[in-house]
């Protein structure tokens, strides 16, 4: 957790450090839907998930950014009996995950400023997966890192002259394995909004 805290800290400040006086600027707060696309365990949707974005346009069409986003996956598997040569555990059986990830982004945009903009991007960095396999009161913890990419298609609606915009987007979250442990994939559906400064 304390990693958790420090990476969410860190990509602030990059943020942060990225912004201008200028009014081509917007940063994005949204709500994450999830759906595991690749898992062997976890094929559960997740409604626990969120993204934090900032935007910063280069020309009318183009922007470039950070983004930090995080879901959490939780399934139960009922009870079940693990055995060894001299040796069972019986209980309640649960995973749990929590996706991180930390993404340098571009978008590319169609439409006209103060208009409708549906647009298309993608996020290169990396992402972390913290996750828990349970069976009774026994649980085991693991975390590894891995390269991510995030391709995206989505809409900027704006919501009257305030400088306030819905924000949504579809987006495929794609995280390579590492140390021994398979790649994670997942859709995400998020929807919140951007505000301009």
């Amino acid at each position: 957790m304390k990693n958790i805290k420090k990476i969410f800290l860190a990509a602030l400040l990059i943020v942060s450090g990225l912004s201008t006086a200028s009014a081509q600027d917007l940063i994005g707060i949204s709500y994450n839907m999830a759906l595991p696309s690749n898992s062997s365990t976890i094929t559960d949707a997740s409604f626990r998930g969120g993204n934090l974005e900032y935007r910063h346009f280069l020309n009318d069409n183009l922007s470039v950014g950070a983004s930090i986003g995080f879901n959490y996956f939780n399934q139960s598997f009922g009870n079940k009996t693990f055995s060894s040569e001299n040796s069972a555990i019986s209980g309640e059986t649960y995973e749990n995950a929590t996706s991180l990830s930390t993404l340098a982004t571009a978008h590319y945009y169609l439409g006209n400023l103060g208009g409708i903009r549906p647009y298309a991007g993608i996020g290169i960095g990396a992402a972390g997966t913290y996750f828990t396999s349970q069976v009774g009161g026994v649980a085991v913890s693991d975390q590894y890192w891995g390269f991510a990419v995030a391709p995206e298609v989505g809409v900027i609606v704006p919501l009257g002259d305030a400088g306030v915009s819905l924000l949504s987007n579809v987006k495929y979250n794609y995280q390579t394995g590492a140390q021994g442990y398979d790649s994670v994939a997942y859709w995400g559906f998020n929807i919140g909004l951007a505000f301009d400064f």
